[in-house]
């Protein structure tokens, strides 16, 4: 219920096609004292790591296009690694190709994940087990049309591919349908939708093909100016390479209450074919604050994991567009990623939320979540809790003071460890477009096994610029 009537709220494209295009560079010296994670017998490395990035944003009439791109090359001076370049891409592009009626949607990403249980930092910089690099590509043309001021139809095919860098047999592709039938704007008091959707899902390491066909039908009824009544009901069929068919009856009912434009909470519960299906959904915005929290459960697998990337951020916790993508929103650390690769799907439950504080001089943010994947074998359920404090301050005009906390919590039946790494650093802008800082972190893990416990500390100088 938290996506609904998505193809109504389509916003217009800006009229002006003004580009923006926002070249950056970011060089960074690092020493570490253990660059293999050992227990014991530790070794020093030095690493270069140089990015170039660029972000480019265009807002038209009939086309609009958002691209990010930061490939980041990693050089090792003791070898204790191959040296190596990771491609972190976030394009996205649409076009109107018959007016109010006819689009494309196209889009591509290069990002990594992280095996959950590997030796590896969270950046994945050191340890002897690399992330693992995988890219998505995919298009989307749709045909829509009004019946009056009284529904909205929406045809819709896509297509997308996933490539993982190594030779996991896993690589896919996917074709799919979609129809979606929902109230036009003749009634601001009731909103539905009607939906029917078939994924056929071709994985390059099995015969067969997952193939996934959900029906359904969602009722959102306005009881006061607070609060609201949300439904919905439906089928849905799973019939897949790995483990056992799903097949079932949909159905939930929910609350959304909106005290203000700035606040709204929501909540439900029912049932889908994997099982009993809850959603919490809260989000609250101040002038200098915002405060956001999810939960749900889904039935999804690694491929949807892998196409459902948080790259390069286009807006900011307040709406704002931000003009460089890559500089001002680098990747995102690394803590968890999906346990096993394959074609399997799996429970999730998924538990997100944030705080957020953003003053001229200061900005101080709270993340937490928990994600819970279970699979058809036992050994390989996971369960990973991460929380994430981050501060920086203003401390004179040039010179700016920034302090991060990072802990992690995984569990599975062959490997358990807590994950802590602190960092604080310094920040001395040289022009209005270039700074440099210097940087100190500690990363602790306490694994089960002495191969799972080990510390790490580095140092880092760094130089950023944007042109």
């Amino acid at each position: 219920m938290l996506g609904m009537f998505s193809i109504l709220s389509l916003s217009p494209a800006a009229q002006s096609g003004e580009w923006i295009v926002s070249p950056s560079i970011t060089l960074d010296e690092i020493y570490t004292d253990n660059a293999l994670l050992a227990n014991d017998d530790k070794q020093t490395e030095y690493v270069t790591r140089v990015k170039p990035g660029i972000s480019i944003l265009r807002e038209g009439a009939r086309t609009n296009l958002d691209f990010n791109y930061s490939p980041e090359y990693r050089y090792y001076k003791e070898e204790t690694r191959d040296n190596d370049t990771v491609h972190m891409l976030r394009a996205n592009a649409d076009a109107e190709l018959m007016e109010n009626h006819l689009y494309l949607d196209l889009w591509a990403t290069a990002d990594q994940t992280r095996i959950s249980s590997s030796r590896n930092s969270p950046d994945g910089l050191t340890g002897p087990t690399e992330n693992l690099d995988y890219y998505t590509m995919g298009a989307s043309p749709y045909y829509t049309t009004r019946f009056g001021n009284t529904s909205v139809l929406e045809a819709r095919y896509s297509t997308d591919k996933v490539d993982y860098e190594e030779d996991t047999e896993v690589d896919s592709t996917s074709q799919k349908y979609n129809l979606i039938l929902g109230s036009g704007s003749y009634s601001t008091a009731q909103a539905w939708e009607l939906s029917a959707s078939h994924t056929r899902e071709d994985f390059s390491g099995t015969a067969e093909d997952n193939k996934i066909s959900i029906f359904r039908g969602e009722f959102l009824q306005q009881i006061t100016r607070r609060w609201a009544v949300a439904f919905a009901a439906g089928y849905e069929d799973y019939d897949l390479v790995i483990g056992e068919d799903v097949d079932g009856e949909i159905w939930s009912v929910g609350l959304v209450f909106t005290p203000t434009s700035r606040t709204r909470f929501a909540i439900g519960g029912g049932e889908r074919a994997f099982g009993d299906d809850y959603y919490v959904d809260f989000e609250h915005e101040a002038s200098r604050s915002v405060w956001r929290a999810t939960y749900k459960r889904d039935y999804i697998s690694a491929r949807d994991e892998a196409t459902h990337t948080s790259l390069f951020q286009r807006q900011d916790a307040f709406g704002n567009v931000v003009r460089d993508a890559v500089l001002d929103n680098p990747p995102p650390v690394r803590v968890t990623g999906v346990s096993t690769l394959s074609a399997e799907y799996y429970e999730v439950d998924r538990v997100d939320a944030s705080y957020l504080f953003s003053a001229q001089r200061t900005r101080f943010e709270v993340r937490g979540g928990y994600i819970k994947r279970d699979y058809v074998v036992d050994t390989q359920d996971t369960e990973d809790s991460t929380a994430a404090i981050s501060f920086s301050r203003l401390i004179s005009r040039k010179i700016t003071g920034v302090g991060r906390l990072l802990w992690s919590d995984h569990e599975q039946e062959l490997s358990n460890y807590d994950e802590w790494t602190a960092s604080l650093g310094l920040g001395y802008l040289l022009g209005q477009d270039a700074r440099v800082s210097i940087g100190f972190s500690h990363l602790e893990r306490d694994g089960d096994t002495e191969l799972n416990t080990y510390e790490e500390n580095r140092v880092n100088i760094g130089f950023m610029a944007s042109f």
